[in-house]
Order: C-alpha cells, then sequence, then structure tokens
C-alpha cells in the first residue's frame, strides 16, 4: 500500500490542529501538566485500549462467518487491525482496504467484503450511541439528549431494514468514484446486508459495539487521573467520550480530527475542568484511543500485504 498525498495532506492538518489547540492554551501551563502526567498509567490506558478492540475483533469474525466467508481467525485479527491504520480517512471510509486485503489474499469479491464493511461500521456507530443513552440515562441529563440519540437510531435501522431507502442510499454512494468498484452489484449488496442484520446477528453485534465503547471509555478515564483529574466518575467520561466520537464520526472530517478533541474538551470544560487541561487531556486521550490504533494498523497492513507478494493494492 502507498501513502498517497491525500493521506500526508490529513496528516499535516492533523499537526496544525494540534498545534493550533497548544496555542490556544498558555505553554507554561501545558509543559508543567504534561511533565505531571503519571507515567504509571501508560500501560493501564494502553492495555484498556487494547482490549478493547478484543470485542471488534470477534464481531468482525462472526459478521464474515455470517456470509460464509471462512478465513483463519489470525489472518481475520490482522485483516482487521490492518483497517485500522485507515481510521483517519474521512468517515473511515479507508477502512474498505480490507475488502481489497481480503481480495488481494483470498479471491474474495470486493463487492461482497464491502458490504461486511459497511455494516460493521453501522454496528460501531450504533453502539456508541446506545452507550452514549446509557451515560445520559444514569446521569439524568436533559431528555432532549435521550429524544435526539433515539431518533439518529430509528433513521440507522430505518435505513437498513426498508430496502427502497437502502437502495436509493447506495445509489447515492456508487455515483462516487471512490466506491464503485466495491458496491456495482445493489442487489447482491441488499442481501448481504440483509444477512447482516438478522435479529439474532444486530443483538450480538451491537452487544459486542457497546462493549468495545465501555472498555475504551476506562482507557479514557485513565487518561484523566492521570492528569489528576478526578472530579468525574466513569459514567460521566463514558457519556461525552461516546457522544464526541459520534460528532466526530458524522461530520465526515478525516478522523473526526478537531472536531472530536474539540467537543471533548467542550464538555469537559462544562464539567468544571480549567480549559488548558481540557485541552490537553483531549488530545491525549485522541492519541491513545486513535493514533494507537492507526500505528498498530500499520505495522499489520505491512504483514497483511504479504499475503500475496503477486499482488499490490493502493487506498
Amino acid at each position: 500500500m502507498k501513502l498517497d498525498n491525500r493521506l500526508i495532506l490529513v496528516l499535516v492538518a492533523v499537526v496544525g490542529i494540534y498545534a493550533i489547540f497548544l496555542f490556544i492554551s498558555d505553554y507554561n501551563t501545558i509543559s508543567e501538566k504534561i511533565s505531571n502526567f503519571k507515567i504509571n498509567y501508560l500501560p493501564l490506558i494502553l492495555f484498556f485500549v487494547s482490549a478493547s478492540w478484543i470485542p471488534l475483533f470477534i464481531k468482525w469474525h462472526f459478521l464474515l462467518k455470517n456470509c460464509e466467508i471462512h478465513i483463519p481467525f489470525t489472518k481475520s485479527v490482522l485483516v482487521y487491525l490492518s483497517g485500522s491504520a485507515l481510521q483517519i480517512t474521512p468517515g473511515h471510509i479507508g477502512e474498505l482496504i480490507k475488502a481489497q486485503i481480503l481480495k488481494t489474499g483470498f479471491n474474495i469479491p470486493r463487492t461482497k467484503t464491502a458490504s461486511v464493511v459497511l455494516v460493521e461500521k453501522v454496528y460501531d456507530l450504533i453502539g456508541a450511541i446506545i452507550a452514549s443513552i446509557i451515560g445520559i440515562i444514569i446521569l439524568e441529563l436533559e431528555i432532549y439528549l435521550i429524544i435526539f440519540a433515539f431518533s439518529v437510531l430509528i433513521l440507522i435501522f430505518f435505513f437498513i431494514y426498508y430496502k427502497p431507502a437502502f437502495e436509493f442510499f447506495l445509489k447515492q454512494i456508487i455515483k462516487m468514484k471512490f466506491f464503485s468498484k466495491y458496491t456495482d452489484n445493489i442487489s447482491e449488496s441488499y442481501e448481504i446486508i440483509k444477512k447482516l442484520t438478522t435479529t439474532k446477528v444486530a443483538i450480538r453485534s451491537i452487544l459486542l459495539s457497546i462493549t468495545y465503547w465501555f472498555i475504551v471509555s476506562i482507557a479514557a478515564y485513565c487518561t484523566l487521573l492521570a492528569f489528576d483529574v478526578d472530579i468525574l466518575n466513569y459514567l460521566i467520561v463514558l457519556s461525552i467520550f461516546t457522544t464526541s466520537a459520534i460528532l466526530g464520526a458524522i461530520t465526515f472530517i478525516p478522523g473526526g480530527i478537531g472536531i472530536t478533541e474539540g467537543t471533548l474538551a467542550g464538555l469537559l470544560t462544562i464539567q468544571g475542568i480549567d480549559i488548558s487541561t481540557a485541552l490537553i487531556v483531549s488530545v491525549m486521550i485522541r492519541i491513545f484511543s486513535l493514533w494507537y490504533g492507526v500505528l498498530v494498523g500499520l505495522f499489520a497492513l505491512k504483514f497483511a500485504g504479504a499475503f500475496d507478494t503477486n499482488h499490490k493494492f493502493t487506498t
């Protein structure tokens, strides 16, 4: 795989956005707070981030099996991790590289596996919304937040289960050159998605997605503790983290960069944390929850590309 100019531009933009975050804050305050980061929390943070991937591995492999796609579990994990390298693409669309890897290594049609990737990401979003709703209900926050979250869920399920709506959505997607090679057979794609959205499959997949958000939120909570921020309980952090992730995803900005961090910082500030600390913590949470996964994914991608040395693929 080659890092094209678009990916390089994303990385440059990330550096610029994080630089702005630091510019907004007082440099001396930032230096002091970073130097006071309790390093003994680092192994714990990385452990929970890594552990959060386990239910996602299981869900990915489970969805493949339900499409009668059988590959060794270890290779399946490697393919899944490879997709993490491209989480920084708009709406995570770069994760369709998993479809290309399966085509290259196992000669499985991309139109089949692309549908798996699509459903997988939808379940991730549903899991995030439900986890956020749980936090909102327990914390007894504004009722309009719950109504909005449920409205989004209903809309998602409508597009999944109502065939005319799904086909209309898919037709709009294949008009884009990038997606055309993955969704050129609408009827086949719908049948695959229908198979992956039965009640039994949906419940299991959503529960696995919710489990991911609960585990990775522990890592976010530990990050706060590492900066001596202990005024928030875990459920508040869960609600804040999932809400910021959802907002970052729906903006379709690469990796939700800037939006997710800004939302995190803003919500932490509302909870009584000073702006400098909130900005630093939000950036650090993203480094652990996003960029750590991207780094692991880049290593996995190198090995995933070795499945078949006679083929090459690009994003």
